[in-house]
């Protein structure tokens, strides 16, 4: 039995439901409120915007126009570094007025649907698939745009899984549990590059083990946030932790590693310990 096989063992009928709910509830509905915006001739919607965010883009520029569907929003050029560098001013401007905080000097991509697919259609972004621009991340969920992350559970022999506890300083979530290691996917770097760094930087754990991870699918999350839209595909790996093998951060972003039970990790979801998206992937390493 391996390690996924005796975490799954050690449930009752009861618990593993709490998991696929986990997957059920991923996506959330778009509030009733909720403006879309398209950028140029988009047939799909980029974003979705509150309805203040929405007039306070409006009152920045007479470029975001209204139309019968929402907002649409491009520039002249219709091109990556165009649209950036105006997206850029853009951010930079709803930050200084309060809209955006947690300022991360970090950028995301951003892929149209019609480029990356959605759901389980995504494709594994690369820089191989064309962005349609790239923002700094903590205006990422202002704007209401999708978004990619890394997660890895980090499972132990005995079927149990290593957890990390987010730093009080962290400016989403902060105390919560997450996994072993998670973080987003900045703009040019590849999934399995962000894995290994985030494992390093989080949990101490050495190149040559991170490199033993083994991709487990992806789930997609959408939610309404104090500060916005959250929409963003989880991209998920396993990782065996050897018993030698105890993570420790290196950053500052994780406060503790607690090393939990099966029906310790299923609790601790149930009673909301964890984070939404880190619950997602427990339930999708687990479950498919």
């Amino acid at each position: 039995m391996n390690a996924i096989e005796k975490f799954k063992a050690a449930l009752s009928a009861a618990e593993i439901q709490v998991l696929h709910q986990c997957l059920k509830q991923a996506m959330q509905p778009l509030p009733e409120d909720a403006v879309p915006w398209y950028l140029g001739g988009s047939q799909a919607a980029t974003g979705h915007l509150t309805s203040m965010y929405a007039k306070a883009l409006q009152n920045l520029s007479s470029q975001w126009t209204h139309s019968h569907l929402g907002l649409n929003w491009d520039t002249p050029e219709r091109t990556h570094a165009s649209r950036s560098q105006a997206l850029a001013e853009f951010a930079k401007q709803l930050h200084d007025l309060g809209y955006i905080t947690g300022w991360r000097n970090e950028k995301f991509s951003y892929w149209e649907d019609h480029v990356i697919g959605t759901g389980q259609q995504c494709l594994e972004p690369t820089a191989l698939l064309p962005a349609a621009f790239e923002m700094e991340r903590s205006a990422f969920r202002f704007f209401g745009l999708r978004s990619h992350a890394v997660h890895v559970n980090g499972f132990t022999r005995e079927g149990h899984v290593w957890c990390g506890r987010r730093a009080l300083t962290k400016p989403t979530d902060p105390g919560m549990l997450d996994n072993v290691a998670a973080g987003g996917l900045p703009a040019g770097e590849s999934l399995q590059t962000c894995a290994i760094r985030e494992m390093a930087e989080e949990a101490g754990i050495s190149e040559a083990l991170a490199w033993r991870a083994v991709s487990h699918g992806k789930v997609s999350t959408c939610r309404s946030v104090a500060n916005g839209w959250h929409h963003e595909t989880l991209w998920v790996y396993n990782l065996l932790v050897p018993p030698e093998v105890k993570p420790i951060n290196q950053d500052g972003e994780v406060s503790e590693f607690a090393c939990l039970s099966p029906k310790q990790v299923v609790e601790a979801i149930a009673s909301d310990a964890f984070t939404v998206d880190a619950a997602c992937v427990i339930a999708q390493g687990v479950l498919n």
